[in-house]
């Protein structure tokens, strides 16, 4: 599975599918200029190749979301298991996975089965439903089912586990310690019952768990032949999650990586970012194929799965062609369901001076950070942050600050706090840094204003730098539908329904939630 640079597929990319049959290409934010534009993208690429390639990317829901606002984000996994209903995620895996079939997509790199047992965790978070393996199974079941039903093959991730990590596999290797009996109920649980349901693939982790395997799992045989393959019985695909990742590449030849991908049992090698490294691991590939150091009946074993994931989804039949203009019509054709289930996720935990509902038409000052702007792939420097544009529908008088990560509350801003009839924070995190540094402004804050109603719109894990807020509210993210029905909650227009799917060490345990009458 192969990843290129750019709009559109350069000629170098497209002979090296071409001349060596390449399966899977899997498309990012950066190949996606508009709906009807990725539709002719992949038109051209399903029309390479001997046997068509299939095309994939990450669609999760909320914070990873390659298509941006462009397609349904529908909401994030912690989202959707706060709304406490799993038939939700059956529905929002349902439109995705239609809106990415329309676009001329064949997979979706979801749903995510990593049990978010770790707080600090810098790259999972609101990606997991929950911190209890049950929630996780359910959930990811019915969102995997949903995919199915709309025709988009689901791919389980991050095969074992990500959950328990604290390091970022994008930038070295994440250790996770925890014991062998800790690892099959956290961790293993979820996996073992998607396999079980045959979900169409899974995507390994680039996690070394030193209690259990002294290798990575992308490259560890217990993991995936002896755990996945023998005891959970998976048929499916496997793939290798990036292998450009620093855990991989920094770390490994392309030799080496071949070499231990074909020994794990891995499927499908994915190098998403560079035609030279592509390249240098093809020439591997063939070279140990070549020279018996790779099985042929490895090969056939691995491609029989490819040739199976392909026949389900009909890649074998025809080149599966889509018109740009129709799938521009599917664009976010179910923004009412989105914006309903948005609405169910809201959870408030705290609301002591009873100030929400707030009065929509007093003066209001919205307080957000750089790092929340930046994320936002639809923000447009020359206009108000996404966070603030949905603010303004519910909120006319309404005032915003925007400050950076780590920045104290400028003396003038300061000076001016008791002049606003409602001041809302509304921090991003996606881990413990970002936390504390937005935290600096918050606490300062708190100390002019204990009325400050903080609005967490990324991990809901906020609150442990500021325990004695009074009043605070979770989103799970920021696409729009979460923004809009974050400012629907705030003003009155729908009640708080959510309930928190992780447990707060000291302060909320899981499941719980204000209902307001």
């Amino acid at each position: 599975m192969i990843g290129f640079y750019g709009e559109e597929l350069p000629a170098a990319v497209e002979s090296f599918i071409e001349e060596n049959n390449i399966g899977f290409v899997i498309l990012f934010s950066r190949n996606l200029g508009s709906i009807k534009h990725a539709a002719a993208l992949t038109n051209h690429i399903h029309s390479l190749g001997k046997i068509t390639p299939a095309i994939y990317t990450d669609q999760e829901g909320g914070l990873v979301v390659r298509f941006g606002e462009m397609a349904a984000t529908v909401v994030s996994p912690m989202g959707l298991a706060a709304s406490g209903k799993p038939r939700n995620a059956r529905i929002a895996g349902r439109i995705i996975g239609r809106e990415m079939k329309a676009v001329g997509i064949d997979g979706v790199l979801a749903p995510v089965c990593d049990v978010n047992i770790e707080e600090d965790n810098p790259v999972i978070g609101t990606r997991a439903f929950s911190d209890d393996p049950g929630i996780v199974t359910i959930y990811a079941a019915e969102f995997a089912a949903g995919l199915r039903e709309s025709g988009a093959a689901a791919c389980a991730k991050h095969y074992p586990g990500h959950g328990g990590t604290a390091a970022d596999s994008h930038l070295k290797i994440p250790i996770s310690p925890i014991s062998p009996e800790y690892f099959f109920y956290y961790c293993f649980q979820p996996f073992a019952a998607l396999a079980g349901l045959n979900i169409d693939a899974m995507m390994s982790a680039h996690v070394k768990f030193p209690q259990i395997s002294h290798k990575i799992a992308t490259f560890s045989p217990y993991f995936i032949r002896e755990l996945l393959r023998e005891k959970a019985g998976f048929p499916g695909v496997v793939f290798s999650d990036c292998l450009e990742m620093k855990a991989v590449k920094d770390n490994f030849s392309p030799d080496a990586i071949v070499r231990n991908c074909i020994e794990a049992g891995i499927d499908v090698m994915c190098p998403s970012h560079h035609l030279d490294f592509q390249e240098a691991l093809f020439r591997a590939f063939l070279s140990g194929a070549e020279k018996g150091k790779i099985s042929e009946k490895q090969i056939d074993d691995s491609l029989t799965r490819v040739v199976k994931l392909k026949e389900r989804f009909h890649l074998l039949e025809n080149r599966r062609l889509v018109n740009p203009a129709e799938a521009e019509g599917m664009s976010r054709h179910s923004l009412e369901e989105e914006r309903d289930i948005a609405g169910q996720s809201i959870t408030l935990l705290r609301n002591r001076g009873k100030i929400i509902p707030v009065n929509a038409n007093k003066k209001c000052l919205l307080i957000e950070w750089q790092a929340a702007k930046a994320t936002t792939d639809s923000y447009d420097k020359k206009t108000l942050s996404p966070l603030a544009v949905s603010a303004k529908k519910y909120l006319p008088n309404l005032e915003s600050r925007v400050l950076n990560s780590g920045e104290t509350i400028p003396a003038g801003l300061k000076s001016k706090l008791a002049g606003y009839d409602y001041i809302i924070a509304c921090p991003y995190s996606l881990n413990k840094k970002m936390e504390r540094d937005q935290a600096k402004a918050i606490k300062q804050i708190i100390k002019s204003r204990k009325d400050v109603i903080v609005a967490a719109t990324g991990n809901p894990y906020d609150i442990r730098h500021f325990p004695k807020v009074d009043t605070y509210v979770v989103s799970y993210g920021f696409r729009q539908v979460q923004l809009d029905a974050l400012f629907r909650v705030l003003t009155g227009e729908i009640k708080p329904r959510g309930r928190l799917p992780v447990k707060m060490k000291g302060l909320f345990p899981r499941q719980f939630g204000l209902i307001l009458p």
